[in-house]
């Protein structure tokens, strides 16, 4: 494996690809300052080439996911490194950045750029459009590696980018991240257009441009690793209890909550109720010397459970949502009907995929699938009609009904 040290990207694949071990031009200062912020304005003011971002947080290590590093790249004039946790605000970049965003998993980082007051107008996602076009890895290394022929070293992905300051090698690997963006537009769009996708393309785009947020589900905690194993009431009443008092304590110090006390000793705890407060120092996790800070907290969780009632305790199993529809792994339980219109619409999907050579989850997200096949079609109803309304209901684009209406229909015999 051949490194390069900067220059030229090489014209097509190889089966030897070549490492990106520097960014062309060097590893640029980071920006810290309202008046380096405003030298990265005026330059990026100037600049006609797409704009190029990425974001860096320190999931896994603070609480929540804010940004600490935003990167931005002009080819025409250059990268910039801007530290959001010093400036937080970079809406006095947004005339200089007016332009086609270029992004790989924009749903992830859209978020954090509008939080700190940089919104697009238009977008080109590199891993959309590598979907689109029949890749089967869709990393931006993967990517690079696939179209460009260039091997992005991906070492510094879950770091902790709260620190500072920001190591070199770090800054370098921040640089790396915005530097072929670029050239993967030119050379995705290209493909999209030859294969006729590039309106398929556009729609995604603009779908994503409309994502936001979803709210936190309720009952979160039911959802640990091992939270199924807690059969009663007053177990899963501790590891709600332990569970909010977690958050509220990562929360107010800045942490990530798996760093205070990891999931497991929850589950353990929510087990076999600590009766005490030595009971639960006996778990590992809450005699640390960072848990042990909160042992009052803790332990007032666990009174305020002793002190419920059975009508106050939490049923033993998640309450339905309203409108929702259960996992696809209890169907054939519960209706065996709409286990068996799912496979039907999962096979018509699936074979429209493959004569496209695209995933079937590329053609018709499984959660629409799932949508269409959960309640029987109303009878008096043009069942054509009701299942188009099925698919835009649940966000399927125009390019995805059009494809895939007609094999759905005729696969379910309506």
């Amino acid at each position: 494996m051949r490194v390069n040290n900067g220059g030229r990207l090489p014209v097509g694949d190889t089966d030897d690809p070549e490492v990106i071990a520097q960014p062309r031009g060097g590893t640029p200062a980071i920006v810290d300052t309202p008046s380096g912020l405003d030298d990265a304005a005026k330059a990026l003011a100037l600049g006609r080439a797409p704009v190029a971002l990425d974001v860096e947080r320190a999931q896994g290590f603070r609480y929540g996911s804010d940004p600490y590093l935003v990167q931005i790249r002009r080819e025409d004039v250059g990268t910039f490194l801007i530290d959001t946790h010093a400036l937080p605000d970079l809406s006095a970049l947004a005339p200089g950045v007016d332009d086609v965003w270029l992004l790989h998993d924009c749903l992830q980082d859209l978020p954090n750029l509008r939080q700190v007051g940089l919104v697009p107008s238009s977008l080109f996602d590199t891993e959309i459009a590598a979907r689109l076009v029949g890749l089967e890895r869709f990393g931006l290394a993967a990517v690079a590696e696939q179209v460009l022929g260039l091997g992005l070293v991906k070492d510094h992905q879950a770091s902790d980018w709260s620190l500072r300051p920001l190591p070199p090698e770090w800054l370098r690997y921040a640089a790396l991240d915005v530097e072929l963006l670029t050239e993967l537009y030119y050379r995705l769009s290209k493909r999209l257009d030859q294969m006729g996708r590039w309106e398929w393309a556009q729609q995604e785009f603009s779908h994503a441009l409309s994502v936001r947020p979803s709210p936190a589900k309720p009952d979160r905690w039911r959802s640990l690793p091992g939270a199924g194993k807690v059969r009663s009431r007053r177990g899963l009443a501790v590891l709600q209890a332990l569970w909010e008092t977690r958050e509220e304590i990562a929360r107010r110090v800045d942490i990530s909550p798996g760093r205070l006390v990891r999931n497991a000793a929850l589950v353990r705890a929510a087990s076999a109720p600590p009766r005490n407060r030595r009971a639960l120092m006996s778990i590992n996790e809450f005699r640390s010397p960072f848990a042990r800070q909160f042992e009052d907290e803790w332990m007032r969780a666990l009174a305020r459970v002793r002190a419920m009632t059975e009508d106050e305790l939490p049923p033993a199993r998640r309450p339905v949502q309203p409108g929702s529809i259960p996992e696809p792994r209890q169907w054939n339980r519960i209706d065996e009907a709409a286990a068996a219109r799912l496979g039907t619409v999962r096979a018509a999907v699936a074979s429209v995929a493959s004569q496209l050579g695209l995933a079937p989850e590329v053609v018709l997200a499984p959660q629409v699938q799932r949508y269409l096949a959960w309640a029987p079609l109303d009878p008096s109803r043009p069942s054509g009609d009701e299942v188009e309304e099925r698919m835009v209901n649940r966000g399927a684009r125009d390019w995805q009904i059009d494809l895939t209406l007609d094999p759905i229909c005729d696969a379910l015999g309506v």
